[in-house]
């Protein structure tokens, strides 16, 4: 697995240098390792990682020039450290262009770099750019000699959530579908959790296509391999969410209880889990907040209204929706419980306003 897609970068070896050059070779090293240490304590932390990545890059500048693999491999972790996306841009190119030279335009080493700037291009919504350099990714990727089918699958599982992102369904369809087909044959563990990835996204493109029935296996495929790593414990419950609105969007309440329930394990409230689209306009326009209960399932029940003196078409419009949200419930002592007097504000207005 090519060193940027598993969040590592390689210290050239030591050589023989002036002393000043040791000294700074030994700088860039400490350096190096600082900014290791600040990400293994977690993304929270990223911005204290920007000054030992910048200070490594820019000693590799000098000790290394503008025309090594380290050099690259330094530029990519100061521009994945940095938290403004124009000055992230630039030093990503910078560690392209450096690739480029080195190893030429097609070359594996490429892929490192361009995904770097697509991800920077993906958190900073500049979805286009992004997809320009995942594609470019792709093409490299598929282009080598020894084709590697788990990177495939990543990239193409990166290009179809742009994609989706982007509002171009299909696209993001035939991407993690190629994905999916890519990573079924290979048994380990990598290609599994690889797998499930591209079985959730898939998932998600047939809710999107209101082919609810459609989205239940893959959705579950994916929630069963999530659900056995503690580690993933936030993408087991995006599939389990998931599960929620594919059933409730068939009608089927029962079966969205489990799936309610396996979000609500950590809760110490009720979680808004699912929520249709209602209504928002009647022939009088208002405020109004309800006021409910959540059983230990995540229904809403005894609805009142919390505003005395409230339309009753807005609260009939009002208590017809809210009734149709899930929630997963709170937790106490390992079970769910029910919760009282949860509450939930609605705005209608006339039709055309």
């Amino acid at each position: 697995m090519l060193a940027a897609l598993l969040g590592l970068s390689l210290l050239a070896p030591m050589t023989s240098f002036a002393q000043s050059d040791d000294e700074k070779r030994a700088a860039m090293n400490a350096a190096y390792r600082q900014y290791q240490e600040i990400v293994a304590q977690g993304p929270q932390f990223r911005e204290q990682s920007i000054e030992p990545a910048r200070e490594a890059y820019e000693l590799a500048l000098d000790v290394l020039g503008d025309a090594n693999p380290t050099t690259a491999a330094l530029a990519i972790n100061y521009g994945n450290a940095l938290t403004d996306g124009d000055d992230a841009a630039d030093i990503l190119e910078h560690a392209l262009e450096i690739s480029e030279n080195v190893h030429g335009d097609d070359a594996l080493e490429l892929i490192d770099p361009l995904m770097a700037l697509a991800n920077s291009a993906t958190a900073h919504g500049e979805f286009a750019d992004a997809r320009d350099h995942y594609e470019r990714a792709f093409e490299i990727a598929q282009a080598q000699e020894q084709r590697d089918p788990i990177l495939e699958a990543i990239i193409g599982v990166q290009l179809g959530t742009t994609s989706f992102s982007m509002g171009r369904l299909d696209e993001a369809r035939d991407y993690f579908i190629g994905a999916r087909d890519k990573l079924q044959p290979i048994d380990n563990d990598v290609a599994r959790i690889r797998l499930a990835t591209a079985n959730f996204w898939i998932g998600r493109y047939e809710i999107s296509a209101a082919n609810y029935l459609g989205a239940i296996a893959p959705l579950q495929a994916s929630a069963e391999v999530f659900d056995a790593i503690p580690e993933a414990r936030q993408f087991s419950v995006n599939s389990h969410i998931a599960l929620v609105e594919a059933y409730e969007r068939q009608g089927q309440r029962d079966q969205a209880t489990p799936h309610a329930l396996f979000v609500g394990q950590d809760s110490t409230a009720p979680t808004l889990i699912y929520r249709p689209a209602f209504p928002g306009e009647l022939w009088r326009e208002g405020e109004i907040t309800l006021r409910f209960d959540v059983d230990a399932e995540g229904f809403v029940t005894n609805v009142s209204t919390a505003d005395g003196d409230a339309d009753a078409e807005l609260v009939t419009a009002a208590s017809e929706a809210v009734t149709a949200v899930r929630y997963a419930p709170r937790f106490e002592n390992g079970s769910a419980v029910a919760t009282s007097g949860v509450t939930m504000p609605f705005r209608f207005s006339r039709p055309g306003r």
